[in-house]
């Protein structure tokens, strides 16, 4: 029952507020099968809608990250979206990464994506598509948690077309809940440019670039 009585039309927690991220004044929200609102927090006490996009019902991935880039990048303000190939709505191919124009922040463009290689478009299993982005940026290449496929760093210097860089396939855990895949779900970066890159049963690897 919603806070005034309103019944919701959705089942279960198939909308709920899932990761947000905040950049300066801003408030970037993800709402899992509801998609993502960006929020103008200048007053804390009194959020504001600017704008909200939901890919769903179209593509039944639940929205997780909304990483707005602290950058512009050809004179455009560009917010990386991770839709978790988790929770899918029905049998569907594995979950990608989105690249959105919000330089008119009150209508966010979808404009370009990213998806590794040898997914053919045939239906797999939840948990071999993209988890999300590392929030700490350090530049235009990004890690990017891709569970089954491990770790991914995407250079988005041409935003409109994300180029792999480098990649790390972890050896999955001995373990029957890997069901014999890696389970790669977190990945963040420190100022000396080591990765951390966390399996979901295994545990965490730190990586160097070389």
């Amino acid at each position: 029952m919603g806070r005034r009585g309103e019944k919701p039309t959705w089942k279960g927690t198939d909308y709920r507020c899932h990761h947000p991220l905040r950049l300066g004044n801003r408030l970037y929200t993800s709402y899992w099968h509801g998609g993502f609102v960006i929020l103008d927090i200048e007053d804390m006490s009194k959020p504001k809608l600017v704008s909200s996009f939901n890919t769903y019902p179209a593509f039944p991935w639940p929205t997780h990250t909304c990483l707005t880039l602290p950058f512009p990048l050809q004179n455009r303000r560009i917010m990386l979206l991770a839709s978790e190939d988790a929770g899918r709505a029905r049998d569907f191919y594995p979950a990608f990464l989105w690249v959105y124009d919000i330089t008119d922040e009150k209508q966010p463009i979808p404009f370009a994506s990213y998806q590794v290689e040898g997914i053919d478009g045939t239906p797999q299993p939840e948990f071999t598509g993209v988890h999300q982005p590392s929030e700490v940026i350090m530049g235009t290449e990004i890690p990017v948690a891709w569970f089954a496929y491990g770790l991914r760093v995407l250079d988005f210097a041409n935003p409109h077309a994300p180029k792999e860089v480098a990649w790390y396939l972890p050896d999955p855990a001995p373990d029957e809940r890997a069901k014999g895949r890696a389970q790669s779900n977190d990945v963040t970066i420190d100022s000396r440019g080591l990765i951390y890159l966390l399996d979901r049963i295994r545990g965490c690897h730190i990586l160097e670039r070389v």
